[in-house]
C-alpha cells in the first residue's frame, strides 16, 4: 500500500526513536501512533483519563488492548479533572491541558524518551485562532508546532486524510461524545460555527491555519525585539507592540497573572510617561511611574551609622523640609522628583533633627546641608567623585568653559583621571571633560582598558563621550544634571537601548541640583 507522503514525511525525523505519543483513543492521536509505526518508531503509548464520561475509562481499555496488540509499552492515569479546576478555579478545558501534559512529561522522564508527540491537526489548528480572536488577544498564532520537549508534527494535515489513512490500514478508533458537546467551546465552534462559516467560505481551516502561521512568524520577530529592551533602554516612544510583549516577559519572571487588557494599559502608560496603578489578578498591586514597574514594596536602606542622639529615623510627615545646597526643599517633593510610587514614598527612611530633615535614605541618599559632618558615616566613593568632579566643573566656570567636569576613581576609590572642558581655551570642540579624564585615568594605570573604574561626570555623557567610555570598557557611569541637548544620537539611555558589546553600569541625578545649577547660572552670565 502507497501511504501519503504528507503523513509520513514529518514523522521521519523520529525512525528508531522511542517519543511518548498521547493517545486518546480518536481519529487523530490513533492516526499518528499508526503512522509512527510505518516509519519504523518504537512509541510510548500514554493515555490520560480526564474522568468526565461515566464510561471514559473504556477508552482507557481500548488503548491498552490497541498498544498490547502492537507490543508497545503503556502507561495511563485516571484524575477527576473537573474536581482539580473546581478546587484550583482554573477553566475546566486549562485544567484538563495542565494535567495532560504533566502526565506527559512524566511519563517521557520515566521513559527517557527524547520528546513528546501530540496529534493536533490543522483542524485545531484553526479552531484554536478563531478561539484567540473571540478572546480579542493580541497574537493569533495558534497552536505552536513545539513547545519545550513537545511536538505536534501534523499541524498541517487535515482531518479527511488522517482517517483516509485510518480506513487504508482497516484500523478503527473511538468518538469521543464530549467533542460534540456545545456546552464546551471548542466543541461549539467545531459543531456549529466552523460548518456555518466553512459553508460560506469552503478553504476556512486553511486560511485560519495560515493566519495562525503568519501570526507567529510576525510574533516571533516582535518578541526578539522586545528582548533586547534592557535596564537602559527608554521606554517612552517605543512601539506599543514591543512594550506591551515587555511588559509581559516582565510579570511572567515575577509570577503575576494578568489580563490583556492590563497589557495595554500598562504599555501606553510607558509610552505616555504616565503614573498608573492597577490591581492584578490575586490582589497584586502594579504601578507604572518615571517610565518604570514597580510590583512590590522596595527594600530601602537603613542608616549603617551612629548618628546623634537627638535625632529620630521614621519616614516622612506633612510638611518635612530639608536645607539642601539650593536653599530648603520639601521632602515630597524630594521623593517625587525622584520618581517614585505615591505607596513607596511613605516607606523611605528619614533621619530628622529638631531643625528639620538631615537625611534621605534614597539611592544615593541625600544629605542635608552639614549633615554629614555630624555622623561617622563612612564616606561615599560616589559622592567623593561627584563632589571633585562638580570642583573641577567650577574651575572650568570661572576659564568660561562649559562648566562640566569629570574624574575617574579605580576600584579602591582611589582617584586616578581628572578632566574638564577646556574646548574654548585648546580651539577644539571635542575636548571634554570626560575625555581628558579617561586619557590621564589610562596613563596612570598603564591600561587603554578601565573595567572596574567609575566616570563621575557633572553632566550626562554626550555620544562622543560615551563611545570613549564603552570603547575604555568603563565599569560604571555617574553623572549629575541630565543633558537635554545630547544631540541627533540622544543622551545615555537612548544610545545603552542598543546593545555594542559592553553595558556599563549607569546611575544618574547624583548631585544633579548643584550641576544644574552651576549650568544654569553660568549661561546666564554669558548671556
Amino acid at each position: 500500500m502507497i501511504f501519503s507522503r504528507r503523513l509520513l514525511d514529518p514523522l521521519l525525523a523520529w525512525a528508531g526513536q522511542a517519543p511518548v505519543v498521547g493517545v486518546s483513543g480518536g481519529a487523530d492521536s490513533v492516526g499518528l501512533l499508526r503512522a509512527l509505526l510505518l516509519v519504523g518508531a518504537r512509541p510510548v503509548v500514554a493515555h490520560f483519563d480526564h474522568a468526565l464520561r461515566p464510561d471514559s475509562a473504556r477508552d482507557a481499555e481500548w488503548v491498552a488492548a490497541l498498544a498490547h496488540d502492537f507490543g508497545l509499552p503503556f502507561e495511563t492515569l485516571r484524575v477527576e479533572v473537573a474536581a482539580v479546576a473546581r478546587k484550583r478555579g482554573w477553566n475546566l478545558e486549562d485544567a484538563a491541558r495542565r494535567l495532560r501534559y504533566d502526565f506527559l512529561t512524566r511519563t517521557a522522564r520515566q521513559h527517557a524518551s527524547i520528546g513528546i508527540l501530540s496529534a493536533h491537526t490543522r483542524r485545531d489548528h484553526a479552531e484554536t485562532v478563531l478561539m484567540r480572536l473571540l478572546r480579542g488577544e493580541a497574537v493569533l498564532s495558534g497552536i505552536l508546532p513545539q513547545y519545550g520537549r513537545v511536538y505536534r508534527p501534523w499541524l498541517d494535515i487535515s482531518r479527511a486524510e488522517i482517517e483516509a489513512l485510518l480506513l487504508e490500514l482497516g484500523q478503527g478508533w473511538r468518538e469521543d461524545p464530549t467533542n460534540a458537546d456545545p456546552a464546551y467551546t471548542r466543541a461549539w465552534l467545531r459543531s456549529e460555527v466552523m460548518p456555518v462559516l466553512t459553508a460560506r467560505v469552503p478553504r476556512l481551516e486553511e486560511n485560519l491555519a495560515r493566519v495562525g502561521r503568519y501570526s507567529q512568524q510576525d510574533d516571533e520577530v516582535l518578541e526578539a525585539l522586545a528582548a533586547r529592551t534592557g535596564r537602559h533602554t527608554p521606554l517612552a516612544g517605543q512601539p506599543t507592540a514591543l512594550l506591551r510583549r515587555w511588559v509581559r516577559s516582565q510579570l511572567i519572571a515575577a509570577g503575576l497573572a494578568y489580563h490583556a487588557t492590563h497589557l495595554d494599559e500598562v504599555a501606553q502608560a510607558l509610552a505616555q510617561q504616565k503614573t498608573l496603578h492597577l490591581t492584578l489578578p490575586g490582589g497584586h498591586h502594579l504601578t507604572v511611574t518615571g517610565g518604570s514597574l514597580y510590583w512590590q514594596a522596595r527594600k530601602w536602606p537603613q542608616p549603617d551609622f551612629d548618628f546623634p542622639g537627638e535625632w529620630t529615623a521614621r519616614t516622612r510627615q506633612p510638611g518635612d523640609r530639608i536645607r539642601l545646597p539650593g536653599g530648603a526643599r520639601k521632602v515630597s517633593d524630594v521623593l517625587g522628583e525622584a520618581r517614585l510610587p505615591r505607596e513607596e514614598r511613605d516607606r523611605v527612611p528619614l533621619l530628622v533633627a529638631p531643625g528639620g530633615v538631615q537625611w534621605i535614605g534614597l539611592t544615593p541618599p541625600v544629605w542635608a546641608v552639614g549633615a554629614r559632618e555630624q555622623v561617622s558615616a563612612p564616606p561615599d566613593p560616589t559622592d567623593q567623585a561627584m563632589q571633585e568632579a562638580l570642583r573641577l566643573a567650577r574651575l572650568a566656570a570661572v576659564e568660561h568653559e562649559v562648566p562640566v567636569g569629570a574624574v575617574v576613581v579605580d576600584p579602591t576609590g582611589r582617584v586616578v583621571g581628572r578632566g574638564h572642558n577646556t574646548s574654548r581655551r585648546d580651539g577644539d570642540m571635542t575636548r571634554h571633560a570626560e575625555l581628558a579624564a579617561l586619557r590621564e585615568a589610562a596613563a596612570c594605570l598603564g591600561t587603554p582598558y578601565l573595567t572596574g573604574c567609575t566616570l563621575a561626570v557633572t553632566l550626562e555623557p554626550c555620544p562622543m563621550c560615551l563611545g570613549a567610555c564603552l570603547e575604555a570598557r568603563i565599569g560604571r557611569i555617574v553623572f549629575g544634571a541630565s543633558n537635554p541637548k545630547a544631540g541627533a544620537l540622544g543622551g545615555v539611555s537612548d544610545l545603552l537601548g542598543f546593545h555594542w558589546g559592553h553595558r556599563p553600569e549607569v546611575t544618574g541625578g547624583v548631585r544633579a541640583g548643584e550641576a544644574a545649577r552651576l549650568l544654569r547660572e553660568t549661561f546666564q552670565g554669558l548671556r
